[in-house]
């Protein structure tokens, strides 16, 4: 990025009537730059001002109803039609996008995967950088999480081969006093 004198050196520049080509050889920049910075030296864009949207009326509808259809655009369409809505469903589409990602969100972020005791259990390999004396160190760690339960098992390991899975494992089923039915 260009510093701001250089900027404002370009922008006395042009103005003098010196070409694009030349200045960007000389600056050693692209002459898309140097349109770019002419562009925004003739005063910046201002932002527009928000335009009333024809669902603004109908806003409270839509999240009442919105999460009870799944925010379904063409359901929620219809729905406003009937109390008098007179535009299109894209509105609708544009109105309702941002409570429609949040609520897909949500509802990934709160899915728990339930198992009885003893059913399941998690492994996994992590790493981790920890200094030893005057050196940093790569140190792999084999974690174990029991599924009903939530317990942790975690066991460092200088690599992640399978004399450290199996190690892992071995250890991680003493420790917790039995092997779960399944392992993920």
């Amino acid at each position: 990025m260009l510093q701001e004198e250089t900027v404002q050196e370009v922008l006395a520049r042009l103005a003098r009537g010196e070409g694009i080509k030349t200045i960007a050889r000389e600056w050693g920049v692209d002459r898309k730059t140097i349109k770019h910075w002419r562009r925004l030296g003739q005063g910046r864009p201002r932002p527009g001002r928000p335009r009333p949207c024809g669902v603004d009326p109908y806003r409270d509808r839509l999240t009442q109803r919105g999460p009870e259809v799944g925010w379904n655009a063409v359901g929620l369409h219809r729905e406003l039609q009937g109390l008098g809505f007179t535009g299109g469903v894209q509105q609708v589409r544009r109105a309702i996008r941002p409570w429609r990602a949040e609520a897909r969100w949500a509802a990934v972020a709160t899915v728990r995967y339930e198992t009885g005791p003893g059913e399941q259990a998690q492994v996994d390999f992590g790493q981790l950088r920890i200094w030893l004396g005057e050196r940093s160190e790569r140190v792999h760690l084999f974690v174990m999480t029991l599924g009903f339960s939530r317990r942790l098992w975690v066991r460092a390991y200088p690599h992640e081969r399978l004399s450290a899975l199996l190690d892992g494992h071995e250890r991680a089923f003493r420790h917790f006093g039995g092997v779960p039915l399944t392992g993920l």
